[in-house]
Order: C-alpha cells, then structure tokens, then sequence
C-alpha cells in the first residue's frame, strides 16, 4: 500500500514537472507575442503622443491625402503610365546614363553656390527621389526623341526679343549655343506634353477613391 502511494505521488510530481516547462513556454511566447504587437503598433501605427494622447500614423495619411493627394495620385498614374510605355517598347535607362544626368545637375547647383544635398533638403526629397526622377525624365526623352531642330531665326527672333524686354541693358550679350539649347529644351518639354497627355488619354484609368 505504501510502495502504490509513492508511486502515485511520483506519477504527480513527474506530471507537475512535464506540465510547467510548458507553461513556461506557453507565457513566454505569448509575452513575445505582446512585445511584438506593442513594437509593430509604435513603430507603424503610431507617430506621435502629445500631452498623453497619442497621434496615429492614419491620422497623418488622411490629412496627406486631403493636402495633395489628387496631385500624388495624378503623378503616380503617370509614372506607370511612362513606364509600361517605355517596357512596351523595351526602352531601358543605364545607371550610367543616370548617374551623368545627376552630374550635370550637380554642377549646374554647385556653379550657383549649392551642393546637391542642399537643394534636395530643400525639396524635401532624397537621392532615390531624383534618381527615379531622372529615369522618368530620361526615360520619355527617348521615347519622344531628342531630334530637334533649332532654326537661326527662332535664334535671332528669341535673342531680339529678350533684347527688348532689357531695354536697360541694351548691350547683354545671349550666347547663341546657350539661346539655341534654351529654346531646343523649350520644345523638348512642348513635345513632352503632348506626349503624356497622349497616353493619358488612351489608358483606361479607374479611380476608387476621389479627392
């Protein structure tokens, strides 16, 4: 009778010892579980807590998206729109390419007193901004095509024009290489226009939400 006592309170004890590493286990993974759900909703639901009343990251999207979401929206459409017409096409931009484009840049900023992070800064922009931006830039530059020509009299007419309007200084000097790249750059973003609105025009565009 004993010898069966023991034995069943051996049976208890081996039982309590199998069962609380489990638990153990069971509390901690849940704990994790709720550290988790606490980190998740700091970092990607909430952004901010003023006298205790915390500002949710949903709440910064709605006021987003009611200051310049159609303008978002409307850029972000026409992104794609570029960039199905370039695959359809099977244009490709090189980072070579892209990297010189953001040279040119960067020497145009710095020749007025500005680095390029500068300028970004005050864009709010980043450098992956402007990369993607100069890819869409160079992007419908060759689908539109950079063959354009520039007359000697659209030259001599947009010098005396200039002239005209700085009846001051009389004497201004207009480089005619300068004058012809301006207006050549002038017609280039006329052909642009046309160009996008073109492919606006024949997508099929679906909105779900209006702003």
């Amino acid at each position: 009778m004993a010898k069966k006592e023991e034995t069943v309170k051996k049976n208890i004890a081996s039982n309590l010892m199998v069962k609380w590493p489990k638990k153990i286990f069971l509390f901690g993974l849940i704990f994790l579980l709720v550290l988790g759900l606490v980190y998740f909703s700091v970092k990607f639901l909430l952004v901010a807590s003023v006298n205790g009343q915390l500002v949710s990251r949903l709440t910064i999207i709605k006021e987003l998206e009611k200051q310049g979401g159609k303008k978002t929206l409307d850029t972000v459409i026409l992104k794609t729109l570029i960039n199905q017409e370039a695959k359809k096409r099977k244009i490709t931009i090189s980072q070579k390419d892209i990297d010189a484009e953001i040279q040119k840049i960067e020497t145009n900023i710095t020749a007025q007193g500005l680095t390029l992070d500068q300028l970004l800064q005050q864009q709010g922009m980043k450098k992956s901004d402007l990369t993607e931006e100069v890819k869409i830039q160079l992007l419908v530059s060759k689908m539109v095509g950079e063959n354009i020509n520039v007359t000697d009299k659209e030259i001599d007419d947009f010098i005396n024009s200039q002239k005209k309007q700085l009846s001051q200084n009389p004497d201004q000097e207009f480089p005619r290489e300068q004058v012809k790249q301006q207006i050549k750059q002038q017609k280039l973003q006329q052909k642009i226009q046309t160009f996008v609105a073109g492919l606006k025009d024949k997508a099929k565009i679906n909105y779900f939400i209006k702003y």
